[in-house]
């Protein structure tokens, strides 16, 4: 009797043991679930340093105000990325990456989106006037259709950043900034911090302008910096690691080894000038941090709108900095290996040589210029940090033609937007070069005009022209005989001699470090 008792007593024991047990195991998994036990590692947990000023973690003491709105602005972004996961808002659902090995960042960019509201004008003759007598070649009417191509591509793609390096709205209309942010809202809520810097034609602009019938009127634009502030705080500006008190600058870090330099390189203080420049205040605060970053062995990317270098032939006045050379100066001094700008309209690669004749592997630093995003093919750049910390760019076309059709749309020429963007592009410039009533027409005439259209193309899209092949070409023939003296010659000339070499990929070198 006692040998069965104690066989019970210890069977006893181990069911207790096993209880126990499972027990144990049931706590820690509730303990987990309701967010009190253990984590993943969140970046919010440490010290993190704001404009000199650090942050105290969330558990010690009362919360403040801030640490209550920024709580919140967590969970909203937390809610908002599911909400963008099931593909409201348009936009295509992305479910979020499983979290593994951390990989070096790479970032989408896009230049001179010019977008322009479908509410700011009607297609009318104004509007019309407008796009063919003034403009250079967008298709405007397609301006909202082609954002959302690219805003499309950021989402399904994932950058670690999408960055906008200014001329983001046609004439700086509050209208189209208003819209432009809430589409740029979807896409940080899709998980993709978003990066603007004003351009020149954002802020302060006497050209906002809409076009309703025959009249073109004077729109409400934005007054100042801090307007453009107020309407573009989340995207770049609020989760600034640095901000310049004297322009609309900041420093954005995709992670603590690779920074972003966002350069405002704009004069729109009294009036709105097409002309850029780096206030002095503004070199002093980019000097602080880029010693900084030197400190914590940190690579910095500056991006602005303006030209760093003299980039074309055909563009000679107010894109190339005012005091380009002094900004040249200082990054060189830390030695930084890029500078991504665009205002030019123009896809340009160009390094910079100290002077005449220096080598092609000493160092100097080189300047990538985006192509204008609102000419078709409608392209942007791609820029990754390879494992060995170098830097490789390249183009991409946005597929305008599969965004709409995923929006329903009916309109033959944006399903097949490959093809008829950039023959849009060439109409409306054979049509401004042909007002200049050539002394010839007919077919001679129309071949003459499709060849310069087609060299616009090309230029601003940074591909390779063979001069040899241009020149051996009918049109070619007949521009030398009737106007060989004429602007388009000359521009034809200049075009030719930049785009020798293609401008659409660029990969640093080992010894360029």
């Amino acid at each position: 009797m006692k040998d069965r008792i104690h066989k019970l007593l210890r069977g006893a024991a181990w069911l207790g043991l096993l209880l126990l047990l499972l027990a144990g195991i049931f706590a820690a998994v509730l303990f987990i679930r309701l967010g009190v036990g253990i984590r993943p590692w969140d970046p919010g947990d440490q010290e993190t340093e704001f404009c000199g000023e650090k942050e105290q973690p969330e558990d010690q003491g009362e919360q403040t105000e801030e640490n209550r709105e920024e709580n919140g602005k967590e969970t909203d972004r937390e809610s908002r990325q599911e909400a963008a996961t099931e593909g409201e808002d348009g936009f295509i659902g992305t479910d979020p990456e499983e979290p593994g090995e951390e990989k070096p960042p790479w970032v989408m960019l896009a230049s001179d989106l010019h977008y322009l509201s479908p509410r700011t004008h009607d297609g009318g003759e104004a509007f019309r006037t407008m796009v063919w007598e003034e403009d250079d070649g967008k298709p405007d009417q397609y301006s909202e259709e082609m954002v959302d191509a690219l805003l499309d591509a950021a989402v399904e793609k994932q950058p670690s950043a999408l960055i906008l390096t200014g001329d983001i709205t046609h004439n700086g209309e509050l209208q189209s900034h208003m819209e432009l942010a809430e589409k740029l809202l979807q896409v940080e809520q899709a998980g993709v911090p978003v990066l603007v810097i004003p351009g020149n034609h954002d802020i302060n602009n006497r050209h906002a302008s809409t076009y309703f019938g025959e009249e073109r009127e004077a729109a409400e634009n934005l007054a100042g910096g801090g307007e453009f502030y107020e309407i573009y705080r989340q995207f770049g500006y609020d989760e600034a690691s640095s901000r310049d008190q004297a322009s609309l600058s900041y420093v954005y870090r995709l992670d603590e080894s690779h920074w972003i330099m966002m350069l405002d390189s704009c004069q729109y203080e009294e009036k709105n000038l097409v002309s850029g420049k780096i206030r002095e205040e503004t070199l002093e605060w980019m000097e602080e941090q880029l010693e900084e970053a030197g400190r914590q062995g940190a690579s910095v990317l500056p991006v602005a709108h303006h030209n760093l270098l003299q980039e074309s032939r055909m563009y000679k006045t107010e894109c190339t900095l005012e005091n380009g050379e002094e900004v040249t100066g200082l990054l060189e001094r830390f030695r930084i290996p890029l500078y991504i700008s665009g205002h030019l309209h123009a896809q340009r690669i160009k390094k910079h040589k100290a002077e005449p004749g220096t080598e092609e592997t000493e160092y100097g630093i080189t300047e990538i210029v985006l192509g204008p995003y609102s000419i078709p093919p409608c392209e942007y750049g791609v820029l990754e940090w390879k494992e060995n910390n170098l830097l490789e760019f390249r183009t991409e076309e946005a597929d305008v033609g599969q965004s709409a059709a995923r929006r329903e749309s009916t309109d033959g020429r944006l399903l097949d937007f490959s093809e008829a963007g950039p023959e849009m592009v060439k109409e409306v410039i054979r049509y401004q070069t042909g007002k200049h009533h050539l002394a010839i027409s007919g077919e001679a005439e129309e071949r003459m005009l499709e060849l310069y259209g087609n060299l616009y193309l090309d230029y601003c899209s940074g591909m390779p022209i063979d001069r040899t092949a241009v020149t051996s070409t009918f049109g070619y023939e007949m521009w030398m005989r009737v106007g060989s003296d004429s602007r388009y010659v000359r521009e034809m000339e200049e075009m030719m001699k930049d785009s020798e070499k293609g401008s659409r990929r660029w990969a640093q070198q080992e010894e360029e470090t």
